[in-house]
Order: structure tokens, then sequence, then C-alpha cells
């Protein structure tokens, strides 16, 4: 019960108690002037609900395939880093032994590069306003994985070495998918379209509540513009907060976990 109610307070910032605020002073204002007048409600649905509806669904839509795109990157991340650790046949194992050659040569360097990967791949998905420059680091490693790829090609039979450059192109697919998802969000036109007219609506229907006022009484009015003020600024919150799943604002965003034994502390202590 608790997690609800921190779900649902999480939707519900300044901007909805301005707009609760600026709704209740316009229902106020209309009873003392007697400017009031029984407005459709069906206005309400057609205008502005159906709009924000179809918005959060396909924002909605958007971070379920980022988190498609996402498990395929890190699984073949995974993946490739398994067959540096693997592939390796025995008798190249004998050989490198007797030449006193670092046994874990190929291990340590993938998890380098992966570990960085995903730390790059974070610095650019967390900003507000993505970095040229880390986009072209986070290409720049992904060169570096097939380079590593490259090193294993003595140790391996050649479907293996293919399968492994098929799951690095899987990576390059997958991480460009994500970062358009990141750049490319629903329509500005109907984004602008619902955000201006869910935050003024509860203002320009203030006759109807000061009607609402004048007939059941002023507190029942207040009510009425509180509630209808309230459900819209948190439909417009909930859309805001899907429109972007990496920025790390909002209960349902993407959490950018990768591997725990790819972390920083774990690459460098191998």
């Amino acid at each position: 019960m608790s997690k609800v109610l921190k779900d649902f307070f999480s939707v519900i910032n300044i901007k909805s108690l301005i707009v609760i605020v600026a709704a209740c002073a316009s229902t106020y204002i209309c009873r003392e002037l007697g400017f009031h007048f029984n407005v459709p409600t069906d206005l309400i649905s057609i205008a502005i609900v159906f709009p924000i509806v179809f918005s959060i669904h396909a924002a909605y839509n958007r971070r379920e395939k980022a988190l498609e795109h996402y498990a395929n990157f890190k699984g073949s991340a995974l993946s490739i880093r398994y067959a540096h650790m693997h592939w390796i046949n025995e008798n190249q194992k004998e050989n490198r032994e007797k030449k006193k050659l670092d046994p874990n040569e190929h291990i340590n360097r993938i998890d380098s590069i992966i570990s960085e990967l995903f730390e790059n791949i974070y610095d650019y998905l967390h900003s507000q306003k993505p970095k040229s420059e880390t986009y072209d680091k986070i290409i720049n490693l992904i060169g570096d994985i097939s380079l590593s790829n490259e090193k294993l090609r003595p140790f391996v039979l050649d479907p293996e070495n293919v399968m492994g450059h098929r799951n690095l192109r899987l990576m390059a697919v997958e991480l460009e998918n994500i970062i358009n998802i990141k750049n490319y969000r629903t329509p500005n036109s109907l984004r602008a379209y619902t955000k201006v007219f869910l935050n003024i609506f509860p203002i320009i229907f203030g006759p109807f509540f000061a009607h609402v006022a004048i007939e059941k009484g002023l507190e029942f009015g207040l009510v009425l513009a509180v509630i209808y003020s309230l459900v819209l600024t948190i439909l417009d919150n909930i859309q805001e907060d899907l429109e972007d799943p990496f920025d790390g604002v909002g209960s349902d965003d993407i959490k950018l976990n990768f591997p725990s034994m790819l972390a920083p502390s774990n690459v460098e202590n191998k």
C-alpha cells in the first residue's frame, strides 16, 4: 500500500498545485461575478482525455520496445564475454602456460571494454542533452570489441568466429534502436496540444465549477475543481515521465544496470 501511495504522489508536482490553485481561484471569481453556466463535460473526453491516452499509450510502447532492445544488447554483450572466456581450446591453453602468458588476457580485456561501454551508455541515456562526444566514444568501444573478437581468431573455429561477429552486429543494431528511442519522441505537435489544454482546461472550466458551487455550495465547486485539475495534470505528468524511459525520472523508468561481474572494482581486481 505504501508503494502505491508513493507512486501516486510521485506524479503530483508543483505544476499540479499551481493548476489547482488557479482553478479554485477561477471558480471563486466566476461565482462572485455570477458568471456561470453548465458546460458539457463530454468536451473534456473528446478534446483532452482521448489525445492524452493516445500519447501515454505511444510512450508506453516505446518504453517496452526500449526494454526489448536493451535486453538484446546486454545478452549479446554477455555472449561475447563468454566467448572470450570459453572458446580458447585446450592445446592453445597449454602453449600459453608453457610460454608463461597471462591465461586471463582475453577475459580481462573484454571485461574492461564492456564495462567502459556500459558506463558511457549510462551517461548518454541519462543526459537531458546527450553529447555527440559520448556517442563517438560508444562507437569506438564497439570497434574495440570487434578488434578483441579478432584476437580470438587463432583459437576458434570459423563458425564460432562468425557467431562472435553476429553478436557484435546485433549489439550495434540494438544500440542504434535504443539511441533512436532516446532522441525521437512522440509527435511534438500532439505533446504541445495536450500539455497546453491539460493545464488550462481546469481554469477554463471555472464557470462550470462556479455553476456547481451556486447550486450545491462553494465547497462542492472547489472540490470538483481540485479533482478535475488533479486528474488532468497527473495524466500530463504520467505522459511526461514515460516520454523518456532512460532519464531516471519516474517510477517506470528503465534501470540501466549492467552485470555485477563487470563493475569497475571487479574488473580491476581480476
